[in-house]
């Protein structure tokens, strides 16, 4: 949903909330984007999983 401008909008904002209480993305934050053109695939998920929870 990154191409719904007010959707962005607000993750972005979520991400820096995080931040700013010190959950950074690849530590302890995992962060995953689609668009309509650019669906989240199953095997990405899966690859996310596999680098930072197992």
């Amino acid at each position: 949903m990154m191409d719904k401008q007010d959707y962005a909008r607000a993750a972005v904002c979520k991400i820096e909330s995080y931040q700013i209480n010190h959950i950074y993305p690849g530590e302890w934050l995992i962060i995953t984007f689609e668009t309509e053109q650019n669906i989240l695939n199953s095997k990405m998920i899966e690859n996310l999983i596999e680098k930072y929870l197992l």
